[in-house]
C-alpha cells in the first residue's frame, strides 16, 4: 500500500510540473523549400537576443521581436544571388552601430563550369550594402570577420582570384575600425556551396554550413556514381565549415580529368553538386 501511495504522489508531482508548460509559439505550415529557425539579431549590451528568420528562393526575412511570425525586415535576392543558391549568412556582428546583426550574401555570375563569385555585406533593416566586392575581373570568397591583430578592432579577410583563370589568388585584409561584440555566426541555412575554384587544378575548396548540430559527411563520386573519396565523416556543431579536395582518391592516387560530384549529407538533408577536375 505504501508503494501505491508513493507512485500516486510521483504521478501527481509529474502532472503538476508539466502543467506549467504552455505553448509560446507555433509556426505556420511552411513548404519544405523554406528554411525557418532562430538567429541572434538584436544586440543588447554585450549579449544578443534571437529572432525567427525564414529563407526561400526569393527572399530572406527577419520577423518581429519575441515569437512573432510577421516579417519586420525583408531582403529580396537578386538573380545572381538566386543563382548562388540564396547563400545568406550572419556575420555575427553589428557592423554599423544600429544594434542589429548584419549579414552577407553571395552572388554567382557566368556558367557552372567557371562561376565568378561576389559578395555583399548588407544591413537587412534597410537592404543597403555596408561593404561589397564585385569586380568582373576577379572572383571573391566569402568574407571572414576577426580581430586578427588583437587591437580590439575587427578586420575583414577575403581571398581574390583572377577571373576566369582562377589559378592564383591573393589575400586581402580590410580594417573596419569597428569594436564589436561577437554575436552568433550561425549560418542562416543548411547549405552546400559551389566548390571554389571550379574547374580546378590541383585542389579545390568546398564550403558548407549547418543550422544545427548534426552528423555530417562530405563525399566525392565519379561520373559513374562510384565513391572515390570521403573528405569528412564526423559530428559538427552548427556553423560554417570547409573541406579541401586535392583530386586524389582514398588510396592517394591522382584522378583523371573529368566531371565529379560532391555530396553533403547531414541528418535528413542531402545536397549534391557537380565540379570539373582539370589536369
Amino acid at each position: 500500500m505504501k508503494a501505491f501511495y508513493t507512485l500516486m504522489l510521483l504521478a501527481i508531482c509529474t502532472i503538476n510540473s508539466y502543467s506549467q508548460w504552455t505553448t509560446a509559439y507555433t509556426s505556420s505550415s511552411l513548404p519544405y523549400t523554406t528554411v525557418s529557425s532562430f538567429i541572434a539579431f538584436d544586440k543588447v549590451g554585450n549579449s544578443w537576443k534571437d529572432r525567427i528568420y525564414s529563407i526561400d528562393s526569393l527572399k530572406f526575412q527577419v520577423m518581429g521581436e519575441d515569437f512573432s511570425s510577421t516579417p519586420q525586415y525583408t531582403y529580396t535576392f537578386s538573380a545572381a544571388e538566386r543563382l548562388a543558391g540564396e547563400l545568406v549568412y550572419s556575420t555575427g556582428y553589428d557592423l554599423n552601430g544600429d544594434n542589429k546583426a548584419d549579414f552577407y550574401v553571395m552572388s554567382y555570375y557566368g556558367t557552372s563550369t567557371a562561376y565568378r563569385s561576389a559578395f555583399k555585406v548588407i544591413d537587412v533593416t534597410t537592404g543597403n550594402a555596408i561593404f561589397q566586392k564585385d569586380d568582373p575581373n576577379f572572383s571573391y570568397t566569402y568574407p571572414i570577420f576577426e580581430d586578427i591583430n588583437n587591437d580590439g578592432k575587427l578586420e575583414c579577410i577575403i581571398m581574390k582570384y583572377p577571373y576566369p583563370s582562377l589559378l592564383t589568388y591573393t589575400t586581402e585584409v580590410y580594417t573596419t575600425g569597428i569594436t564589436a561584440v561577437a554575436g552568433d555566426s550561425r549560418p542562416a541555412e543548411f547549405k552546400l556551396s559551389q566548390n571554389y575554384p571550379n574547374p580546378f587544378n590541383p585542389s579545390t575548396k568546398i564550403d558548407f554550413s549547418l543550422n544545427q548540430p548534426s552528423s555530417v559527411s562530405v563525399k566525392i563520386y565519379d561520373i559513374k556514381g562510384s565513391l572515390v573519396k570521403t573528405l569528412l565523416n564526423s559530428y559538427k556543431n552548427s556553423g560554417s565549415y570547409d573541406v579541401t579536395w586535392d583530386g586524389t582518391n582514398d588510396s592517394g592516387k591522382r584522378l583523371s580529368t573529368g566531371v565529379y560530384f560532391y555530396e553533403l549529407i547531414s541528418d535528413n538533408n542531402q545536397i549534391v553538386k557537380k565540379m570539373l577536375l582539370l589536369k
